[in-house]
Formats: C-alpha cells, sequence, structure tokens
C-alpha cells in the first residue's frame, strides 16, 4: 500500500501545484513547529519552511528522492537552515548543538513507555491548552477551526500553543515531542482517547 509519502511524490511529478498542496497540508505545521524549536522566532520559522517548500518544487527536488526518505529529508533541511541562520548570529553554543544532537538520537529510540509518559503529560496541562495541543498536534485540525471550537482568536490558540509546548519541553527533548506528534504510526486517536 503506498504511503503518504508515496503519494505527495507521486502528485507532485504529476501536478507540482496540487502535489505542493499536499505537501504543505502533511508538512506545513510540523516543520514550522520544529523550526520554531530551533528559532523561538513564529515568522522566521515560518520563513524556512516556506523556502524549503518553494526550492523543493521550483529545483524539483521531489524527482530525486525516494518516499521513505521524504521526511527525514524536510526536518534534515529545516534543521540545518535554523542552525545555519543561529550559527551566523551567533547564538547557538557548542553545548546546545551537543543537547540537540543526543535528543535526535534518543528519538530513534521511541518506547511504548516514553508515549505514555507523553501522553500523561499532555493530559496534566491546563484544559484549554490541552485541547489546543491535541486539536492542532494530533487531529491535525486548522488554527482557524480550532479557534472557532473554543471561541478564541487565532492568536489565543497560537498562543497556548506555544505555551503548552514550552511546557512539554520542560519534560521531553525537542525531537522526541515532534516525532511523538508527527509519527503517523502511532494510533493518536487510540492514544488519546480519553479526550
Amino acid at each position: 500500500m503506498p504511503s503518504a509519502e508515496h503519494d505527495i511524490l507521486a502528485l507532485l511529478i504529476r501536478n507540482s501545484e496540487k502535489g505542493g498542496r499536499l505537501l504543505f497540508q502533511r508538512y506545513y505545521k510540523p516543520l514550522v513547529l520544529f523550526a520554531g524549536t530551533f528559532l523561538r522566532d513564529d515568522f522566521f520559522a515560518e520563513d524556512v519552511v516556506q523556502d524549503l517548500f518553494y526550492h523543493f518544487i521550483k529545483n524539483q527536488l521531489y524527482k530525486q528522492i525516494e518516499p521513505e526518505a521524504l521526511t527525514s529529508y524536510l526536518f534534515r533541511c529545516v534543521r540545518n537552515t535554523c542552525l545555519n541562520r543561529l550559527r551566523d548570529q551567533k547564538e547557538f553554543s557548542t553545548a546546545e548543538w551537543l543537547d540537540q544532537t543526543a535528543a535526535e538520537e534518543e528519538a530513534m529510540t521511541f518506547s511504548p513507555e516514553l508515549v505514555e509518559n507523553i501522553r500523561r503529560a499532555v493530559n496534566h496541562l491546563p484544559e484549554k491548552t490541552r485541547q489546543v495541543i491535541t486539536s492542532i498536534l494530533i487531529q491535525r485540525k486548522k488554527y482557524k477551526d480550532v479557534a472557532l471550537e473554543l471561541n478564541v482568536s487565532v492568536n489565543t490558540v497560537k498562543s497556548l500553543l506555544s505555551f503548552g509546548l514550552r511546557q512539554l519541553r520542560e519534560q521531553f527533548p525537542a525531537s522526541l515531542l515532534f516525532l511523538f506528534f508527527f509519527h503517523s504510526d502511532l494510533s493518536f486517536h487510540r492514544i488519546f482517547s480519553v479526550y
């Protein structure tokens, strides 16, 4: 059975505009959130991801990549761009670089116990924050839709998401959180059936 990554790359080859939309739907939010863990600047994080998509499609890089490598390729590109920017600004120390590398290695050992620990941590977030984290990152709803459901502004949704992620990052490395929230093999609706 073809994977989502296979579908995206095949559609990009047939119709780059439609394929680009599918790429955006699947990867934009997770990549922006990932970039934000490095940059702590939402606008620049969005620019990094938009630039990546632009170059990926314009230069037809999708023709040179295997489906199983797409996710790691995109996250690696975002990571490298962010680290280059931070190095240029002299804001990223060697210790931080080593911490991030260690966190990535730890992300490769994703265990059921870790899934349960992250689930428990999400459950302990304040109610609206938990609802935003669940809606945006697990159910993959749009900011606008979540704002309507909670009767708050889109900016409030973004603030609650940022606050929730900060709380979770105090307990878990950012790379593990993003693997947890992004990886499609995890059955999020089963894991978070308490909501």
